[in-house]
């Protein structure tokens, strides 16, 4: 380049103009000295409308001490660069990029200044919109109802917004930096790594993209119930993850009160049925049979219709029994191992399968809405097995590991997938085992594992 300029080929005015950078140059009093072809593009004065004319003809009037201090501090021998506004021809005001260098003679006295800029209008406005539509973000954030956290693939959360910090407890401040499973009961807060390592390894979700109702553990430890929303969203060459948190206390609260009215009126049901229609047809039946047996002692005709009639009356009331006896016993006062003992009983001698009860759950369960449910769930479960399922043999498990009671209800019949009967998603029984399982702050699965169909209903043990 320099044998170039040495040569006449390019000369440094040249260059100064071809460049598509502002390039000026002022005296120690900020008059223009140098004004070059980018800086009538960028400012709109032309060379001999700004060169003899203070610099401050493109600074606005709120920037003009700012530049009564750079100039000073030029003098001084000093860099000054950043981003500034400046005002063009037209009175625009636009921001620039300036970088500005003390010309010095050979003594080291200052005795000019050299400043390049850069139009950065539309970075600016586009920092502005994204500032904006952060700010808006934020708002949105902070304002929903619903509780929002985001967390890292090592599960440090990130953000935790206000509607959070009320159902958890926590400030933003406090939680910040630590690892989301700190949110979490037992065992699933101990287990919280496992999973992810889980996801990482397989790529298999176990809520991410799936809406679950699960359970949270607050600041002061209250274990409590909650439906969770979790996506995914790649930055980078790494992975955030975003939580939708509903804190459904109160709509378990109106569950389980719904659940303890429909077992008061199913009960009341049961005994109506048994006290009132079942003595009735019990009575009936004994007329009818008497009747029957006078009519054929006497020889009169219709004595075999009657008898007919009287065998049909005593199976309607034997079948009325059987129906409030499912609807009001339910024994559960005893122990919950106590009660399903005695459902499996019932269940050979009114289904004729075999139905066996096995149990490790050494403890017992001290609210007895929550016994009722279980044994609803297993209940329900025996009888799709033997009416849609066409089972012979049936288990019902109950244990106790890592703090999550689980009741398992195992039979051989034909399973979900062979009849559209016992569609999983869509039958009414399991449906209702599923809200029971729910108001627990359960999970209800339904699996069919090597022929055979698996109910499983898994509690935190904390919640029973």
């Amino acid at each position: 380049m320099k044998n170039m300029i040495g040569k006449g080929i390019l000369s440094e005015h040249q260059i100064l103009e071809s460049i598509s950078q502002s390039v000026i140059v002022v005296d120690l009093d900020g008059i223009v000295m140098y004004w070059n072809k980018a800086s009538e593009d960028i400012f709109g004065y032309t060379k001999d409308e700004m060169i003899g004319q203070p610099l401050s003809n493109i600074y606005p009037d709120f920037a003009k001490e700012k530049l009564e201090n750079d100039l000073k501090g030029l003098r001084d021998g000093k860099e000054i660069r950043g981003h500034w506004r400046s005002i063009t021809k037209n009175s625009g005001v636009i921001w620039i990029d300036l970088k500005t260098k003390a010309i010095k003679n050979e003594g080291g006295q200052t005795i000019a200044v050299v400043a390049s800029a850069c139009n950065i209008q539309q970075l600016k406005e586009v920092e502005q919109e994204l500032e904006e539509n952060k700010v808006k973000a934020e708002n949105i954030l902070e304002t929903t109802v619903d509780g929002i956290v985001t967390s890292d693939e090592e599960g440090r959360i990130l953000s935790f917004n206000q509607a959070a910090s009320d159902i958890f407890g926590y400030t933003e401040e406090e939680i910040v930096g630590k690892k989301v499973s700190i949110l979490m009961p037992e065992p699933h807060a101990s287990k919280h790594n496992q999973y992810m390592k889980y996801y990482r390894d397989t790529g298999k979700p176990k809520v991410i993209g799936l809406r679950r109702e699960l359970t949270g553990k607050r600041k002061d430890g209250t274990i409590f119930p909650l439906e969770l929303s979790v996506s995914e969203v790649k930055w980078d060459d790494s992975k955030l993850f975003t939580a939708v948190i509903n804190d459904i206390t109160e709509r378990r609260r109106l569950e389980r009160e719904i659940l303890r009215v429909s077992e008061e009126a199913r009960k009341r049901l049961g005994q109506d049925l048994h006290d009132g229609l079942g003595q009735m047809l019990t009575g009936i039946g004994l007329i009818s049979q008497n009747l029957a047996r006078k009519l054929k002692s006497n020889a009169i005709p219709g004595a075999d219709e009657i008898q007919e009639i009287s065998d049909m009356i005593k199976e309607a009331d034997e079948y009325a029994k059987s129906l409030a006896h499912g609807l009001i016993h339910v024994d559960v006062e005893e122990g919950i191992n106590q009660a399903l003992m005695q459902l499996c009983k019932q269940a050979q001698k009114f289904f004729q399968v075999n139905c066996n009860f096995v149990s490790d759950f050494n403890s017992d369960i001290y609210n007895s809405m929550t016994k009722t449910n279980l044994y609803r769930i297993a209940q329900e479960a025996i009888s799709n097995a033997v009416k849609h399922g066409k089972a012979e043999n049936i288990e019902v498990l109950l244990s106790n590991e890592n703090g999550i009671v689980k009741l398992e209800i195992i039979d051989d019949g034909v399973g979900f997938s062979k009849t559209t009967n016992r569609n999983p998603k869509k039958g009414m029984g399991v449906r209702i085992m599923g809200y029971r399982s729910n108001v627990m702050s359960g999970n209800l699965d339904i699996e069919e594992i090597d022929n055979r169909t698996h109910v499983i209903c898994s509690i935190p043990i904390d919640n029973i």
